[in-house]
C-alpha cells in the first residue's frame, strides 16, 4: 500500500472506535424502548463502520496481513468457534438470537484485526487517539456521576446506587466497563508532548474514576486487579515499581476521595449513604449462592447439550432457578450456549492471548521497559478475571474494550512479515474476509432492527433497565 494514503484511511478507519470509546460510557441512541438494547445498536453501528472500511483497498489489505499474522492456530479456533457456534444456532430453539450472537462475534474479530493493524502500521498516532479516547470517556462518566449526584442533592431527591446509576452507567454496566479501562486511563498523561496540566488532569481523572470503583464495591473487579498486579509483579523485572507505583497512587488517591465523600453523604439528612466496602459485605453471601446455582446450571445445560450446547446468547432461555439472564462466568456461558467444541475453541483463545500478553511482559526484561505494554497486559488479566464472576462479556462496552486492548497489544508487539499481492492466495484470502465481514454486518442489521419491532411493543413493567438484547434471551416471542 501507498505509505501516504494508506496511514490517512488507517487513521479515518479507527476514528469511529475512538469516538465509540468516548461517547458509549454516557450517551446512547433513543431507538429502542430499552436502554441495553439502544447501547447494543450503538455498538452495532461502529462495527458496521468497521467492517464497511474493508471496502478501502489499504484497509483490506492491512486486515488480511492482520489475520494471516495471526498464526493457523488462532485462525482454526476462530474458525471453528465461528462455524461450529452458527451450527449450534440453527439447531437451537431460537435460530435468530443465535445468528445475532454469531454474527456480533465476527464482527468483533474484525475489529481487532483493524486495530492490530492500525497499530501496527501507525504506531504511536493510533496509540495516542485510543489513549485519549479511554480518558476521555472515563473523563465523562466522572463529570456526569458529580453533576448527576450534585443536581439530585440540589433537588432533595435519592440517588440510587444500585440502579439507575447514571441511567445507563448502573452497577451492573459500570464495573464490567471499569475492569478493562481503569489500568489504562494513565496511558494518557505519558503521551509525547504533553504539559504538565493536562498530566495533572489526567492522573485527577484517575483517581476519580478509581473513587467511583471504591464507592460501587464490585468484588469481581477487585479481584481482577489483583491479578492484574501479580502478573505485572510476577513476569515483569524492569520498570514494574513504578508501574505498580503509579497505579497504587492512583488507587490510593480514589479511596481518599471515596472516604472524604463518604463522610459528607453520612453527614447529610436523609442521603443514601455511599456502598463501598459495606456492600461487599452484606450482599457477598447472596451473591456466592446465586452463582452457585447459575453454575450449576450452566453445568447442566452443558451435560444435557455436549455436542452445540444450547444455542449462542440463550442461556436465559433455558433455565428458571435465579432470575439473572446469564450465568456471570463466561467460561461457563460459552461451554453451556456453544457445546463442548465451539466453547473450548473460544476459551483456548483467551487462554492464548493472557500468553501472548505474558510473553509480552517477559520480553520487557530484556528491553527498556514500556508502560504501555505493562498497562496493556495488566488490563486484559483485570478484565478476564472479572469475566469468570461478573460474565463481563456479554456487555456492550466490555466486548469493544477486550477486543480494543487485544488488538492494540498484539499489533504494539507482533510484526507480520511481507506478503506478496499479486499472489491468488492472497487476494482470496481477502475476498473471503471481506465476504464473511458483510454477511455478518448484514445479518446483525437486518435481524437487529427486526429484534427492536418485536421488543418495543412489550408491555413496559418488564424491568426496563434489566438487560434485555439479544445476549440475555429474556423472551421467547421471536
Amino acid at each position: 500500500m501507498q505509505e501516504n494514503g494508506g496511514t490517512k484511511t488507517l487513521t479515518l478507519a479507527i476514528l469511529p472506535i475512538c469516538l465509540y470509546l468516548v461517547i458509549a460510557p454516557v450517551w446512547y441512541p433513543a431507538i429502542a424502548a430499552r436502554m441495553y438494547d439502544n447501547a447494543r445498536l450503538l455498538q452495532l453501528c461502529v462495527l458496521a463502520l468497521v467492517v464497511l472500511s474493508l471496502l478501502l483497498p489499504a484497509v483490506r489489505s492491512a486486515v488480511a496481513e492482520a489475520w494471516l499474522a495471526l498464526g493457523i492456530l488462532p485462525r482454526v479456533l476462530l474458525a471453528v468457534m465461528v462455524a461450529v457456534g452458527a451450527l449450534s444456532a440453527s439447531f437451537s430453539g431460537n435460530t435468530n438470537l443465535g445468528a445475532l450472537e454469531i454474527a456480533l462475534v465476527t464482527q468483533l474479530v474484525f475489529l481487532y484485526l483493524l486495530l492490530s493493524a492500525a497499530v501496527r502500521i501507525l504506531r504511536e498516532k493510533a496509540e495516542s487517539a485510543l489513549a485519549v479516547a479511554i480518558c476521555a470517556g472515563a473523563a465523562l462518566v466522572s463529570i456526569k456521576f458529580w453533576v448527576t449526584y450534585a443536581s439530585y442533592t440540589l433537588e432533595g431527591k435519592q440517588f440510587q446506587w444500585i440502579s439507575p446509576f447514571l441511567d445507563f452507567a448502573n452497577v451492573r454496566f459500570f464495573s464490567q466497563y471499569q475492569a478493562y479501562a481503569l489500568l489504562l486511563i494513565p496511558l494518557a498523561a505519558a503521551l509525547p508532548g504533553i504539559s504538565r496540566t493536562w498530566r495533572i488532569a489526567v492522573y485527577f481523572i484517575a483517581a476519580n474514576f478509581w473513587a467511583l470503583q471504591w464507592m460501587i464495591g464490585s468484588r469481581a473487579v477487585w479481584v481482577g486487579a489483583v491479578a492484574g498486579a501479580i502478573a505485572v509483579l510476577a513476569l515483569t523485572q524492569r520498570g514494574r515499581i513504578a508501574w505498580m507505583g503509579q497505579q497504587a497512587l492512583l488507587v490510593v488517591s480514589g479511596a481518599l476521595i471515596y472516604l472524604l465523600f463518604s463522610q459528607f453523604v453520612a453527614s447529610a439528612p436523609g442521603a443514601t449513604p455511599v456502598p463501598g466496602v459495606r456492600a461487599v459485605v452484606e450482599f457477598g453471601s447472596q451473591s456466592d449462592t446465586d452463582r452457585m446455582a447459575m453454575s450449576t446450571a450452566s453445568l447442566k445445560m452443558l451435560s444435557q447439550h455436549p455436542l452445540l450446547g444450547i444455542g449462542p446468547g440463550q442461556w436465559g432461555l433455558n433455565q428458571v432457578r435465579v432470575k439473572n439472564a446469564h450465568p456471570h462466568n463466561s467460561a461457563l456461558q460459552l461451554l453451556s450456549e456453544y457445546g463442548l467444541l465451539a466453547g473450548a475453541a473460544g476459551i483456548a483463545l483467551g487462554i492464548l492471548l493472557l500468553l501472548f500478553a505474558a510473553r509480552a511482559l517477559r520480553a520487557q526484561t530484556r528491553q527498556d521497559a514500556n508502560q504501555v505494554i505493562t498497562s496493556l497486559c495488566a488490563a486484559l488479566v483485570m478484565g478476564l478475571t472479572d469475566s469468570l464472576f461478573s460474565g463481563n462479556l456479554i456487555m456492550p462496552h466490555s466486548q469493544i474494550l477486550l477486543f480494543v486492548i487485544a488488538g492494540w497489544l498484539v499489533g504494539r508487539t507482533q510484526a507480520t512479515g511481507p506478503v506478496d499481492e499479486g499472489k491468488g492466495r492472497w487476494r482470496s484470502e481477502k475476498l473471503v474476509l471481506v465476504g464473511v465481514a458483510m454477511l455478518a454486518t448484514c445479518t446483525t442489521a437486518i435481524l437487529a432492527f427486526e429484534y427492536v419491532d418485536v421488543v418495543n411493543p412489550m408491555p413496559g413493567n418488564l424491568q426496563l433497565r434489566h438487560p434485555h438484547f439479544w445476549q440475555y434471551g429474556r423472551f421467547a416471542d421471536w
